[in-house]
């Protein structure tokens, strides 16, 4: 059996495949997913994720067209604190705004409810034709939503 003439480490493969493919340039790119509340701040960061780096271009979910108007004339300020955050020579070039809206969702807060002194009671004929008025709407949770504010406007 023939003896190998030399035993490399996988540590060092994996760090000359890196180097090879220039890996490391586009992993120091993505330390931006990692530190996006730091790098843009806490109230942009609540409104807005990262989405994907294509090239040297960064894209952003924004809530709605509000903030993505506003941060496009942030631009070259958001910019400029991405890239002071990305170590190594490659930079983010540009940004590309597009609107999620799923980010601007509220978030539900439980309140504990009041005590009502008279609650009355809704009509289940009523109720069963307000679903079935609602049941065309693809969104259960549209649905949903709408019940309990029909719900609560009756009672």
């Amino acid at each position: 059996m023939a003896v190998p003439e030399k035993i490399t480490r996988i540590d060092s493969l994996f760090a000359e495949l890196f180097k090879k493919r220039q890996w490391d340039k586009r992993l120091a790119l993505h330390a931006v997913f990692r530190n996006w509340p730091e790098v843009v701040g806490a109230e942009i960061a609540e409104r807005t994720e990262p989405q994907v780096i294509r090239g040297t271009v960064l894209w952003i979910a924004v809530s709605d067209s509000v903030w993505m108007q506003q941060l496009h004339l942030q631009k070259q300020m958001l910019l400029e604190h991405i890239n002071a955050n990305v170590r190594g020579s490659e930079k983010i070039s540009d940004i590309r705004f597009q609107v999620e809206a799923a980010l601007g969702e509220e978030k539900m807060v439980v309140d504990s409810p009041q005590p009502i002194a008279s609650p009355q009671q809704i009509d289940p004929e009523e109720q069963k034709k307000f679903e079935r008025l609602i049941s065309a709407i693809g969104d259960a949770e549209l649905r949903t939503r709408l019940l309990a504010l029909w719900q609560k406007a009756h009672r």
